[in-house]
């Protein structure tokens, strides 16, 4: 699992440079990128994983958001990656716009499946 987020984490670093697993911490700076992966299932050799990405921005616009997030798609929608140890392809599942309590908070999720195979 440490090796899917380092590839997870480049590749979403490659469009953005603040990047964050599960949770930013309080002093983070907008726009940002958050991921985590809630749900995954293995067996001996291959299995499914779920990738979020959510974006975050503070401005009342939110076309940088949704810039940023198209941007995200482009990298990650269909992505195939193989390592030494495994094989992975991401699918774009859903889009989601998101309300936070805070009003000047915009919020994007996207959703990804994965499909995995191990190597070797």
């Amino acid at each position: 699992m440490i090796e899917l987020r380092k590839l997870i984490e480049s590749n979403l670093k490659a469009v953005h440079a603040k990047v964050y697993y599960q949770k930013a911490p309080d002093n983070a700076v907008c726009p940002y990128l958050v991921y985590e992966l809630p749900t995954s299932y293995f067996n001996e050799y291959d299995g499914t994983l779920t990738l979020d990405v959510d974006g975050w921005d503070d401005e009342y616009d939110a076309t940088a958001l949704e810039t940023l997030m198209a941007a995200v798609n482009a990298k990650f929608n269909r992505l195939q990656v193989v390592t030494d140890d495994f094989a992975v392809t991401f699918y774009l599942e859903n889009k989601m716009s998101l309300r936070e309590d805070d009003k000047r908070i915009n919020r994007r999720k996207y959703i990804y499946s994965g499909r995995i195979f191990e190597r070797g």
